[in-house]
């Protein structure tokens, strides 16, 4: 995260954002008001912490014999109902996240979803039945959704220009944080012979979501969502202090001032905040695509087993032992976090499209071969234990891939969406993928009970299909300025960025080098009358 990224649009002219970002800022672990910035974003970075925490707790547990005898051994669609607790929670939450994210922020639905958290996972660790238990589940969905809706356009919009997408990216990373917390606490609670071995693990769930509450309440406000709001001197002071380094006249601050202020006052001119934006052009219906098909498409892609069915799948090549099977969860999530971290800092280097196309490749391969070697396995009644080892080998290789890519979703979602649908797109994320969650919750354990390996051929063939999409509809935003994305969308004239900059009014130097840009008259290219002064006030780069 040091500056090594090109964040002007390829093929734009005049000056574009790179030509104002210093490029003799210290790096940002010795630049005191980045790594403060950095910290508070931690408020959102640490938000799928929760989810991951979630999903390596329900593996575990299932192999706990306290939880397992407490609720009856739960099979089938009960066990199903008992996972899918907190996707039910995110569903009804979904009615309304992206309003309250665009009528008070990012930070205080944040704050609000983490005290949600916090009370289901209470309510989860006191449960005295089934439907006790399932409920504290549903409160915890709804939390995560809140702030799952809000966290992702928070980093996006106030991560310094150069370290968006590993910012971004590393929001993915602390999903298999918290599935290693989890593991092996879950591992560790083994060993307490009571109901205590899975109500402190329900209760450790909101540990995370307590630290988001105390660093939210310091943490800024979205400046682009200030100046969506009229709210621009708070913006103004947000980029001077993180991204001008205190400096209210950096050409940092004064180019991102007019960027900004010019392209969300297009959006207001263009209703772009309406749910039918989405459909409204072609180059709108595709990102309405990718945002609905991409939560999607990481839900089905054969994860769910090893997300929450790992124990039916390691019972599947007999590997039963409750201790082996915990140690196996915990070893995976190690793992797991190790390639997520590793390839979400390397998101600005090799690229969105060719970080998705490498994942689902390999996640493909990785899952024919474990879909043959269980074959075998079960033909020779589970007595090759060369074969079990070699399943577990490619749960880890099928893992690795996976992670690959899932850094990579939201933040080529957030960078393809305008600022007027990033709320209501980052709800979409939610709505679709927990969508895709039910089928997982409700359908693996049932295909795993009747059909044992032979279900994985059923992903094999939906992974392929993954695989042609990302091919033919993913195209690549490395390189663009978070405003000028739009150029891929809608054309090289898309009013975003800085043709919006013209559009306003703002003459833009031919030549970058000269690193100026002049207010020159206060109609915009439309002969549209505008107030100028008021967007653009002490704006002009010097």
């Amino acid at each position: 995260m040091g500056g090594f990224v090109d964040t002007s649009a390829p093929g734009a002219t005049g000056i574009s954002i790179a030509d104002v970002i210093p490029n003799n800022r210290k790096p940002w672990w010795r630049d005191t008001r980045l790594m403060q910035l950095n910290f508070l974003l931690l408020s959102a970075l640490l938000t799928q912490t929760a989810s991951g925490f979630d999903s390596s707790m329900i593996n575990g547990m299932q192999s706990l014999t306290h939880w397992a005898e407490f609720f009856g051994h739960p099979n089938g669609t009960r066990l199903g109902a008992m996972t899918a607790g907190t996707t039910g929670g995110t569903l009804i939450a979904v009615l309304w996240a992206s309003q309250i994210c665009e009528r008070f922020g990012r930070r205080w639905p944040i704050f609000a979803g983490s005290f949600v958290i916090i009370v289901g996972s209470v309510l989860q660790g006191a449960a005295q039945n089934f439907g006790m238990f399932v409920a504290g589940r549903f409160i915890v969905g709804a939390g995560l959704c809140m702030v799952a809706t809000a966290a992702p356009p928070l980093l996006t919009e106030c991560a310094y220009p150069t370290h968006r997408g590993v910012i971004v990216s590393m929001y993915m990373v602390s999903w298999p944080l918290g599935s290693l917390v989890a593991a092996w606490i879950t591992y560790g609670a083994f060993r307490i012979d009571s109901s205590w071995s899975w109500r402190l693990p329900s209760l450790l769930q909101c540990s995370v979501s307590v630290l988001q509450m105390a660093i939210v309440w310091f943490a800024p406000e979205s400046p682009r969502w200030l100046i969506y709001n009229g709210r621009h001197e708070e913006a103004r002071a947000f980029f001077t202090k993180y991204h001008g380094y205190g400096d209210p006249d950096a050409p940092l601050v004064r180019f991102e001032m007019a960027e900004v202020a010019a392209t969300l006052e297009m959006e207001k001119e263009q209703k772009q905040s309406r749910w039918m934006a989405f459909l409204s052009t072609p180059g709108m219906r595709h990102r309405f695509f990718l945002n609905a098909w991409i939560p999607m498409m990481l839900q089905w892609s054969g994860n769910g087993l090893t997300s929450y069915y790992l124990t039916k799948v390691l019972n599947s090549i007999g590997v039963t032992d409750s201790k082996t099977q915990l140690i196996i969860n915990g070893c995976l999530s190690i793992w797991s976090l190790i390639t997520a971290g590793v390839f979400a800092g390397l998101v600005d280097r090799l690229g969105r499209r060719f970080l998705f196309l490498l994942g689902m490749a390999g996640m493909l391969l990785s899952y024919v071969i474990w879909t043959v070697c269980s074959a075998i396995n079960q033909e020779r009644n589970f007595e090759d234990k060369g074969l079990a080892a070699a399943v577990i080998t490619m749960i880890m290789v099928f893992s690795a891939f996976y992670h690959v890519q899932s850094p990579i979703a939201p933040t080529y979602v957030m960078e393809i969406l305008p600022f007027a649908l990033r709320s209501k797109g980052a709800m979409i994320y939610q709505l679709t993928g927990n969508i895709a969650g039910i089928f997982n919750s409700f359908v693996n354990p049932i295909g795993m009970t009747n059909l044992a390996w032979r279900y994985y051929i059923v992903w094999c063939c939906v992974i392929t299909f993954n695989l042609a999409t990302i091919y033919f509809f993913f195209p690549e935003t490395k390189g663009y300025a978070l405003e000028d994305v739009a150029q891929i969308f809608d054309g090289p004239d898309a009013l975003a960025g800085t043709n919006a900059m013209r559009k306003m009014g703002i003459t833009i130097d031919s030549d970058p080098a000269a690193g100026d840009i002049e207010q020159v008259h206060s109609n915009g290219e439309d002969g549209k009358t505008r107030d100028i002064q008021r967007i653009v006030e002490h704006n002009e780069v010097q």
